[in-house]
């Protein structure tokens, strides 16, 4: 059988310091180059004439398509209002027209004309009748 090898004993309570530690006075200084932001106007010097013209022209160029948009729009809901409004006159005249028509054929009726013509004292007269198809 397999024997169990001997192991050394540990204390678990003793610190272990395998290096020396050496305080912050005894540490060796480091220079590091930090970048510090730079101000805005540096930042344009670094810019070109021809980048600054880009950037301009683009801007323009964005504020002039968000009005034109804008401009667009409006005279769309303007032609949307203006053919809503149309559309109602429309109909207006077109129930006004029908309801004439109703009224005409009413007022036409051959009954009716003979009970006007007796009102005023008009008489039939059939020699003069021809009927028109």
């Amino acid at each position: 059988m397999a024997e169990l090898k001997k192991m050394e004993d540990f204390q678990y309570d003793i610190p272990v310091i395998d290096e020396p530690v050496i305080g912050p006075e005894h540490e060796p200084k480091v220079q590091r180059n930090v970048d510090l932001p730079q101000s805005p106007k540096r930042k344009l010097r670094n810019i070109s004439l021809l980048e600054k013209t880009i950037g301009f022209l683009l801007l323009v160029a964005i504020i002039g398509i968000a009005i034109l948009t804008i401009q667009v729009r409006t005279s769309i809901t303007q032609m949307t209002n203006e053919i809503t409004e149309t559309q109602a006159i429309i109909q207006e005249k077109e129930e006004s027209a029908l309801k004439l028509e109703q009224q005409k054929n009413e007022l036409s009726k051959a009954d009716r004309i003979k009970e006007v013509a007796k009102n005023r004292g008009l008489s039939d007269n059939l020699d003069n009748i021809r009927k028109v198809k």
